[in-house]
């Protein structure tokens, strides 16, 4: 079950009084109705040194992509229990403990054909060993300004226990990899997390009948209610004399010839 930080359920229920005034919403972006469970410690598949965006779940496509303008102010993973060796295997050869960020994609038309993104924002890096084999949810510091359309990755600098596996081939996942033999396990430990602001990343690796376990919080942008012009009043002109008020009225004469 997901935990929800008091100050962050605070903030929201101060945003449900303004949404009924301004139209503010909020959205839990990768949601998914059907439950999955991270695979470790049982055949153990983690993420590594890439930003990760889920592209397909149960057929659904990019999941994760932005349903209006607003603000990311919240981050959620599942993460998976690990035994002591495995930690220290993973932490000896992805280059550290365990960490998470979350990354904003932009796409133009010139980058969709072959998968171009930008990075356009990102979070603090948050380090996870404390919280492997539960469900934590992390405030950001700053929040991340979102268009419509931007899509809400996970970088994964290190390592990360965030995959769901063995589902079906309506779920899938890309990395920001690409050169020859970068998909494969030769691939796993170099570094190709988009780490640098404004700069594009192909995401030519697609991993399918797997998920990312991670949730971003959202809230949009208000949009102002359009206040109601006033009824125009429509006044005689009127004409004063010394004795009294006469209303003038406008004459229109034809001539014919």
């Amino acid at each position: 079950m997901k935990r929800i930080l008091p100050g962050l359920a605070a903030l929201a229920c101060a945003l449900g009084v303004a949404a009924q005034n301004a139209s503010a919403k909020i959205y839990e972006i990768g949601e998914s109705a059907v439950p999955v469970t991270t695979s470790c410690p049982d055949d153990c598949f983690v993420v590594t040194k890439t930003t990760a965006l889920q592209v397909a779940t149960a057929g659904r496509n990019y999941p994760t992509t932005a349903p209006a303008d607003g603000r990311i102010v919240a981050l959620t993973v599942q993460l998976g229990s690990l035994t002591d060796k495995q930690i220290r295997f993973f932490n000896r050869t992805y280059g550290g403990t365990p960490r998470v960020q979350l990354t904003v994609l932009s796409q133009d038309s010139r980058q969709k054909p072959k998968r171009f993104f930008t990075a356009t924002a990102q979070s603090e890096t948050f380090r996870i060993t404390d919280y492997l084999g539960t469900t934590a949810q992390f405030p950001l510091e700053t929040s991340l300004e979102v268009r419509k359309g931007d899509f809400i990755a996970l970088t994964v600098p290190t390592w990360a226990p965030v995959l769901a596996v063995n589902l079906d081939k309506t779920n899938g996942w890309r990395a920001s990899r690409s050169g020859a033999g970068a998909c494969g396990d030769a691939g796993l430990a170099t570094q190709t997390a988009q780490l640098v602001l404004d700069r594009e990343a192909q995401y030519k690796c697609l991993y399918q009948t797997a998920k990312l376990t991670y949730t971003a919080t959202m809230i949009s942008t208000p949009k102002p209610r359009v206040a109601e012009e006033p009824a125009r009043r429509t006044d005689s002109t009127t004409r004063r004399t010394d004795d009294d008020t006469t209303t003038t009225t406008r004459r229109t004469t034809t001539t014919t010839r």
